[in-house]
């Protein structure tokens, strides 16, 4: 599973632009899918795992065709998520609360100016995510210390930049 993710970190870091529609309906449908999870966790309406599991496909699957259609609102959306789980990495605010409100709030003006500038922020905020999936998951297979693997991502996700720009 770490090389799959490894790998789609590579894509996403590279060709985000050019794979936009299925990356949006990949964030929706991780988003309906984890919705259901984290509703559940409070709620605690299904006991079953198996239904779980299946009811949280079916809302992912739901929400996904619905951001297909609605690109403009799914793009908002998906880069804000997107932004929003990469970004963490690269706040060094010792308060959670204040670096969860920094978060936030750049992930929602970075959604914000997804519609405004679609290819720029597309590619910026795809080339870093996929830095982020890169710096978590190429630990996995090859030992580099900490503030090696950090130059080494941002490098990745420089270069994930210039290749999209060029060849898009």
């Amino acid at each position: 599973m770490s090389l799959i993710i490894l790998i789609m970190g590579i894509l996403l870091c590279f060709f985000g632009f050019k794979i936009q529609k299925m990356l949006i309906m990949v964030a929706w449908f991780l988003i309906g899918y984890n919705l259901v999870g984290y509703a559940n966790g409070y709620f605690h309406l299904i006991t079953d795992s198996t239904v779980l599991i299946i009811v949280s496909i079916v809302v992912g699957i739901l929400l996904a065709g619905a951001g297909f259609k609605l690109e403009k609102i799914a793009l908002f959306i998906a880069v804000a998520y997107l932004t929003f789980t990469s970004i963490k990495a690269y706040i060094p605010i010792e308060d959670p609360r204040i670096a969860l409100l920094v978060q936030g709030a750049l992930s929602l003006v970075a959604g914000a100016l997804s519609t405004l500038f679609i290819k720029h922020i597309l590619i910026g905020v795809s080339s870093f995510a996929g830095g982020a999936l890169i710096k978590q998951y190429l630990p996995v297979f090859i030992t580099i210390p900490a503030n090696i693997l950090l130059i080494l991502v941002i490098v990745i996700a420089v270069a994930g930049v210039l290749v999209q720009l060029k060849t898009s």
